[in-house]
């Protein structure tokens, strides 16, 4: 998590999460706790040098490091948000709304994975809904031979 809260962008109306070159809109909640974040003091104080350590939205037990993966995933987990649930289902809404390159360019994924995970949001229901018209007529002759 190597935020800053230098990569939160308000305006009057909306607020951005700007991930390399594509700003992402918040939702308001989401907006407020990161500017909450950001406004934070920091706890931690800096030995003076030339050039200090980066402030983190999500600083890490290490003075100067962001907070692991490891440690984000278990502090989720304790709030009942289960993440590789939460993950898959932010990656499929921004694979629905985004092409695959700016994708991988957002996330920092291949773009050979992008493109699934592109491909696998907007899936063509075509075949599942055959299936299931194929299921109902199949039910409905069963019905008329009783």
């Amino acid at each position: 998590m190597h935020l800053t809260p230098e990569h939160l962008k308000f305006g009057v109306k909306h607020a951005h999460l700007v991930l390399g070159r594509h700003p992402m809109l918040l939702p308001p909640r989401l907006a407020e706790l990161l500017r909450h974040l950001a406004e934070q003091p920091q706890l931690r104080p800096q030995l003076s040098r030339v050039h200090p350590d980066p402030r983190w939205l999500f600083p890490g037990m290490v003075p100067g490091k962001p907070i692991s993966t490891h440690g984000m995933t278990q502090k989720l987990n304790r709030h009942g948000i289960p993440v590789p649930t939460a993950r898959n289902a932010a990656l499929a809404a921004l694979a629905a709304d985004l092409p695959s390159p700016i994708l991988a360019d957002v996330t920092g994924m291949h773009r050979h994975t992008a493109l699934r995970w592109v491909t696998y949001a907007r899936r063509n229901w075509a075949e599942y809904l055959t299936a299931r018209a194929e299921d109902e007529d199949e039910d409905n002759k069963r019905k008329n031979k009783e």
